[in-house]
């Protein structure tokens, strides 16, 4: 077998890579650091809370993998600034970078939504986000190869939902984010790409279900696919495929990975 990048050893197909991981203690994030160690990634796990972070590093470190975890508040820069000194410190490089910032606003009317609100979703989904990629950006441009980013949008960016216009107007944000940094970047070599998700049982949507068990049902009746939700684990191939050595024509994309609900 030749040369290709399918053909190599799994735990080689990222090995000297170093991937952060916004938000990779629980989620997709999680799912997404779990992938990376198992291609052998060098793994900064951050976010809040800190203790998650820790222990999932801990967790891959027990498997072998080369991982910190860390604190970061990703609306605060100055957190941010010391979780990448922190993992240039202790991997010399950053090539990748996940980001699952994002929450959501209990549900209302948009005439209820108010400034407070506003500022809070739009300071994590959005904000967060911009400043996090352009800190990595400024490391990244300096590498050899560029750098691969990955932001996380959701399916609600596409498809409106009744009582929700912050959240799905901070991810429709995002996705036009990934097209606007990919274009920024793609001089120094760096691809922005992102996925949006439709229901995947992440511990935001396991509350939503919990909170109000007829959106459940709803959103099983509204899924064109036989499968009724998304896996953590397909989420997080997503992601993969879109940081592997293979994918270096593709920038500016979100994978809208959602059940068929955006095909209706």
């Amino acid at each position: 077998m030749g040369k290709n990048w399918f053909s190599k050893d799994p735990k080689e197909q990222l090995a000297g890579k170093t991937a952060i991981i916004m938000g990779g203690g629980s989620g997709i994030g999680k799912a997404t650091a779990e992938q990376f160690a198992a291609a052998g990634a060098n793994l900064m796990i951050c976010g809040v809370p800190e203790q998650i972070c820790l222990d999932t590093a801990e967790e891959l470190r027990a498997e072998g993998a080369n991982a910190i975890g860390m604190l970061c508040d990703g609306t605060k820069a100055d957190m941010v600034q010391a979780m990448i000194d922190k993992t240039l410190e202790e991997f010399g490089s950053i090539d990748i970078l996940v980001s699952t910032a994002g929450i959501s606003l209990p549900r209302m009317n948009s005439i209820d939504v108010t400034e407070a609100d506003w500022d809070k979703i739009f300071a994590v989904n959005l904000k967060a986000n911009f400043f996090l990629a352009t800190a990595v950006a400024r490391v990244m441009k300096d590498n050899p190869d560029g750098g691969k980013m990955v932001i996380i949008s959701s399916q609600r960016g596409i498809s409106a939902m009744e009582n929700i216009a912050p959240y799905s107007i901070t991810k429709a944000a995002v996705m036009g984010m990934v097209r606007s940094l990919a274009v920024d970047f793609a001089k120094f070599g760096i691809q922005v790409n992102g996925i949006a998700p439709g229901y995947v049982m992440t511990p935001m949507v396991e509350k939503v279900f919990a909170d109000n068990p007829a959106q459940q049902e709803y959103v099983y009746s509204r899924t064109p696919s036989k499968v009724k939700m998304g896996s953590l684990q397909e989420m997080a191939e997503a992601i993969y495929f879109l940081c592997s050595p293979v994918t270096n024509y593709t920038t500016g994309q979100t994978l809208i990975l959602d059940g068929g609900w955006s095909i209706q």
